[in-house]
């Protein structure tokens, strides 16, 4: 009987680990952990923008490290929806930072940009604040460096 119980109480103890631990790997899953928790590796990041004619254009390419690190502080800190799969007009602007593809649109009712990753499951929404200033650094207004 006392083996009964001892292992009854294992294996209540077992279940119990195995859910938090399935628990804990969703935050690790995140698009922040997953897309900006390494380093940038130095490509450039060259923006493209869709012209109202449907070509695309360089417009700007960022190489300062400050200016990328500023960036991607920005894009962590979204709003990001997982396990969302989008399908829209195509991208204002892409482009690339540690061989992630980003598209980027304009929502000018709500002042916001919103975002994507290729090939990632999600959605991302930056707050007034950091649509401005992600806007300044991207946007057409920007010169190529």
């Amino acid at each position: 009987m006392k083996y009964l119980y001892l292992i009854l109480f294992f294996t209540v103890m077992l279940a119990g680990c195995q859910q938090d631990t399935t628990g804990g790997n969703l935050d690790n899953n995140s698009t922040k952990e997953r897309i900006y928790s390494s380093s940038w590796d130095g490509t450039p990041l060259i923006v493209i923008k869709r012209n109202s004619n449907g070509t695309n254009a360089k417009i700007r390419e960022i190489t300062d490290k400050k200016k990328v690190k500023a960036l991607i502080n920005e894009l962590k800190n979204a709003d990001w929806e997982e396990n969302v799969v989008v399908d829209i007009t195509p991208p204002d602007y892409t482009f690339t930072w540690n061989s992630f593809k980003h598209s980027v649109w304009r929502n000018e009712e709500y002042e916001r940009l919103e975002l994507t990753i290729d090939g990632q499951p999600n959605w991302g929404t930056l707050s007034k604040s950091s649509s401005k200033i992600v806007y300044e650094m991207i946007g057409e207004n920007s010169k190529v460096e």
